[in-house]
């Protein structure tokens, strides 16, 4: 049940984050305008969660022990992100999250109670953290809490707080409907990656795993800080193919 630490106290930020914002959303309070000559809190807080975010990146690009996982590690970034570029991904994403909130509210209704929902879902959901945080927990096994298999969603929580904060102050409770859907995707992600854990063990695949996702958490704290716009999720395959590669290379007896 550890595993599923991280999703549980995502969600809970989420409701939060919600309540409060519904709290503002009575007062009569809406975000702070661009012409205010003041920086809205969420706009504050980012670059301080980024900060944080590199901590935690680098805290994990510490496991690769051998030049030939470095590797691997390399390669797998290389050829994701050529993947994830033919694909589009990160570009077919972003165009999915548009088009879903364009058909559930028009423009002129900002404060669509769908549009809100299905903004708060993809925003919540769809992402490289959400992926890397889930296959993280699944490490957690019973004989307690382990922190370190949190890092990623508990990082998440904190920007889901305020993101659900805000929202909730435009869209009202419909956003802190999102967290069932956080709970069932990311949950469901968790329990799909504690199912292939053994494989990954047995092929010694999870340290060049960790440092790939490690790096993609790197991509995306440089977005937070504003330092250079990147999609994240065109990295996205390259979290996945250490295992390709790793599976291949044990079938010709070469040790990692």
């Amino acid at each position: 049940m550890w595993k599923y630490f991280g999703t549980f106290v995502n969600v809970l930020t989420v409701l939060l984050g919600g309540a409060i914002g519904l709290t503002l959303r009575a007062r009569g309070s809406r975000p702070r305008s661009a012409d205010s000559g003041r920086a809205s809190l969420p706009d504050t807080m980012m670059p301080c969660l980024g900060l944080c975010t590199v901590f935690a990146a680098a805290s994990g690009l510490l496991g690769v022990e051998s030049g030939a996982q470095a590797i691997v590690v390399v390669a797998s970034m290389v050829l994701g992100l050529l993947i994830g570029y033919a694909l589009r991904l990160d570009d077919r994403i972003n165009s999915l999250g548009d088009r879903l909130v364009r058909r559930t509210g028009d423009g002129a209704d900002a404060a669509n109670p769908a549009a809100g929902f299905v903004t708060a879902c993809l925003l919540f959901c769809i992402g490289s953290m959400t992926i890397l945080g889930a296959f993280e927990g699944a490490r957690n096994g019973a004989g307690g809490l382990d922190l370190n298999c949190h890092t990623t969603l508990l990082i998440k929580s904190l920007l889901d707080f305020v993101s659900s904060t805000c929202l909730s102050v435009t869209y009202g409770a419909s956003v802190m409907a999102s967290a069932a859907f956080v709970l069932l995707f990311q949950g469901g992600l968790t329990l799909l990656a504690s199912f292939i854990q053994p494989f990954l063990i047995r092929i010694n695949a999870l340290p060049m795993v960790n440092c790939v996702g490690s790096l993609i958490l790197l991509s995306i704290a440089m977005n937070l800080i504003g330092l250079k716009k990147m999609k994240t999720a065109d990295y996205l395959p390259a979290l996945f193919l250490p295992i390709l590669i790793c599976a291949l290379l044990s079938n010709f007896g070469v040790a990692l």
